[in-house]
């Protein structure tokens, strides 16, 4: 039988052909929800081009009464009116409400916290579950309860590993018949246990709540995914991201946003994010910290462009601002003594950003207001402290926003908190290997 051959420009427009016809379905189109691979919806979403594309407006809005009174206020407690800065936009049509020194930089303090967020969920998704892996580098003796070797934790960075964690680990553990481990307790990665960053501390901690004898010492190490020897146990499971960002946000726990950030690529992510997804000017950003402590810069202005990014993200992933951040006068947070009054209970969705000496001290709120007459409204208040008591700045940025709420037709609660947003404790669950 004679043979056929084909020649490679005979086989160059098949293959073009295929390609052409492949390459729409692995290419992503509009907004990716949960999906993020090798060729991430977020790439062909025109989601952050929209936000990209908000410019300032060249229209200053007219001084309502409220900021004039806001403004009269400070000056009268004889504090630099340049050392604070608000601004405040419909979010449905983008009409400023409120434009006042929008576009000076300022300390965001924990507000810096939502930036974090918003980043970590863009990149992961809110279903993503950090991942604390506990592997026996020996034989499990099931007579003598013996793990004859190391007992090795490779960290997935999970920002919220409790202590509760740590006991579950080792009940489930104990299940497994390790009741001792002859060698040493290792510990691999950047680990957090009860909020302590120091991955030394937080490994001690395990070691105590895990239940478990260890006989040798407690070692860090770095190990790489291919040099894990020996057999998995089990999994520590965090709950979904979205979960621990809320009650990160709600109680405002630094450790918790500085672990997640530092998962991300540290405060260079952030800023990245900030930059090529936001759309904002390196200039107008400077960040040290993901939490939000220590040094950082941003304005007003950029901020709100952020938030919108943050509630237009959200709302396409099927989601609500108070699954982000607590409702003011109704969850416990930082905001929960705050707006308080019946008219104004479940009236504000924000962030608190609170500093006492860096920058001379910061009193900061963030988010999302709604009322009778302009809807629901983005607004960042940037007060700094000037080196005096930031508690009683809260008090007049408290006034300042009620008065603007009552001058927008008054508050329009959005009522308690569904069950579906209700918040549960942060614990993680256990996955037992096959």
């Amino acid at each position: 039988m004679q043979q056929r051959t084909i020649s490679l420009k005979k086989l160059l427009p098949v293959a073009c052909g295929i390609l052409i016809c492949a390459v729409p379905m692995l290419w992503p189109t509009g907004l990716s929800v949960e999906g993020h691979g090798v060729f991430s919806g977020n790439l062909a979403s025109n989601l952050w081009a929209r936000i990209r594309a908000i410019s300032p407006t060249k229209q200053q809005p007219a001084e309502l009464t409220a900021v004039t009174k806001f403004k009269q206020k400070l000056a009268a407690e004889g504090r630099d009116l340049k050392m604070h800065g608000v601004y405040v936009e419909t979010l449905d049509s983008h009409e400023p409400i409120v434009a006042y020194n929008e576009s000076a930089l300022f300390n965001p303090a924990s507000v810096m916290k939502i930036v974090t967020s918003i980043a970590a969920l863009d990149k992961l998704g809110a279903n993503y579950r950090f991942r604390t892996e506990f592997y026996a580098s020996g034989e499990v003796n099931a007579k003598t309860g013996d793990l004859a070797g190391d007992l090795i934790v490779v960290s997935g960075s999970d920002p919220a590993f409790s202590i509760k964690d740590a006991n579950n680990a080792g009940a489930a553990l104990r299940k497994l018949g390790v009741q001792r481990v002859t060698g040493n307790l290792i510990v691999s990665g950047y680990f957090t246990c009860n909020e302590n960053t120091q991955t030394d501390i937080s490994a001690g901690v395990l070691r105590r709540n895990l239940g478990l004898t260890i006989r040798g010492t407690t070692e860090l190490a770095n190990y790489r995914a291919d040099e894990i020897t020996g057999r998995k146990l089990l999994t520590v499971e965090s709950k979904p991201l979205l979960h621990l960002l809320q009650e990160q946000n709600a109680r405002s726990v630094n450790s918790m946003a500085d672990a997640v950030g530092e998962f991300m690529g540290g405060a260079a992510a952030v800023k990245k994010f900030l930059i090529e997804r936001v759309g904002l000017k390196e200039e107008e950003v400077y960040i040290s910290r993901a939490s939000g402590l220590e040094v950082n810069r941003l304005t007003a202005w950029g901020t709100a462009k952020m938030l919108r990014g943050v509630f237009d993200w959200l709302h396409a992933n099927g989601y609500k601002p108070e699954d982000l951040m607590p409702i003011a006068g109704i969850d416990p947070s930082t905001v929960g003594g705050r707006f308080t009054e019946p008219e104004f209970a479940g009236s504000v969705i924000a962030k608190t950003g609170t500093l006492h000496e860096t920058d001379n001290g910061a009193a900061n709120l963030a988010g999302i207001a709604y009322t009778k007459a302009k809807g629901a409204v983005l607004f960042v208040i940037y007060d700094m402290a000037e080196g005096r008591n930031v508690i009683h700045l809260r008090g007049v940025q408290d006034e300042f926003l009620k008065n603007l709420m009552n001058e927008l037709g008054g508050p329009h609660p959005i009522g308690q908190r569904t069950a579906l947003a209700a918040r549960e404790p942060v614990e993680g669950r256990i996955v037992i290997a096959p």
